[in-house]
């Protein structure tokens, strides 16, 4: 499935490729001649098209940008019964392949609060990438993770046992689907009803997901994330006041991730959407890492060589 219209310097399409057990759509911006291509994930419950301001503007600044749509979201099929974090993350494998494949450049993964999980944990366990820029970055080993779940902070006392006894109803009712306000507060995702309103009536993002995936995302574990298995940089992206993946948490999580380099690229909108409100300034800023990162490594290949 390929369409195909004019952008200014770059050309659109969207290609679907098997992925798994899925079959999974990808949105590609491509300019003439990219320098490298950058494989964006997207967030809870959307599709990268709702990033289009800002995936766009990558390409217009040279790079090659491979928008996913994961099993179940934007344009890849809705009718999917079951599916997991760790199929998020071999639908980006995948991406990460076509866009070897496609353009033969250096790979970047970004991804945005759940796509940053996804990004990150890819890192972990694929060595192809160039650099990972991840906005929300999980290890859910931790206990505190439970304060990105609008749940009380004070269960973080019995995070482990609150895991084994979800891990149990998941077993009973995995097909038991629930909104996002269930399990993540709105009004700390985005204060903005016009936010709201568009991802209401967009129907292209799903409005519920199974507790088979929701527990999925809260117990599987990445331990490459902390034992040395990253072998690129890792630009974590944060906003000061974001109260989804709050700074105190992210910077928890930045102490433990293991890295040949590792930085933290803060933004100050006190906004957890700030990639979709802010697409202009977070392309400008993201794009001058993502040359510092395709120098370094283009050093350490040189190096190797």
């Amino acid at each position: 499935m390929d369409s195909v219209k004019s952008e200014v310097a770059t050309l659109y399409s969207e290609h679907e490729i098997s992925s798994g057990c899925f079959r999974i759509v990808l949105s590609v911006w491509e300019p003439s001649k990219p320098e490298a291509a950058v494989v964006f994930i997207p967030a809870t419950m959307t599709h990268s098209l709702i990033f289009e301001p800002l995936l766009s503007c990558f390409a217009e600044k040279g790079f090659a940008v491979i928008g996913l749509h994961p099993v179940g979201h934007g344009k890849s099929s809705h009718d999917v019964k079951r599916f997991t974090i760790s199929d998020m993350v071999q639908n980006a494998r995948d991406a990460v392949t076509f866009a070897i494949e496609r353009f033969g450049v250096p790979v970047i993964v970004m991804g945005s609060s759940q796509g940053g999980v996804v990004a990150a944990a890819l890192a972990s366990e694929d060595d192809r990438i160039a650099a990972v820029f991840p906005h929300g970055i999980l290890l859910s080993e931790l206990p505190d993770s439970i304060g990105i779940s609008r749940f009380p902070f004070w269960l973080r006392h019995v995070y482990r046992p609150m895991q084994t006894v979800l891990r149990f109803f998941a077993w009973l009712f995995p097909d038991l689907k629930f909104p996002i306000g269930f399990y993540l507060d709105r009004m700390r995702i985005a204060k903005h009803a016009q936010i709201w309103d568009a991802f209401e009536s967009d129907l292209l993002c799903p409005k519920r997901y199974s507790l088979h995936y929701l527990i999925s995302l809260i117990t599987t574990r990445y331990p490459g994330l902390t034992d040395g298995s990253i072998r690129c940089p890792v630009y974590v992206v944060a906003d000061s006041g974001d109260e989804v993946f709050k700074l105190a948490y992210i910077q928890q999580v930045f102490e433990l991730l293991q890295a040949p380099y590792k930085e933290m690229v803060m933004f100050h909108h006190n906004e957890h959407m700030f990639m979709v409100i802010h697409p202009k300034e977070v392309c400008s800023v993201l794009s001058k890492k993502m040359r510092e990162a395709l120098r370094n490594h283009e050093c350490t290949k040189a190096q190797k060589d």
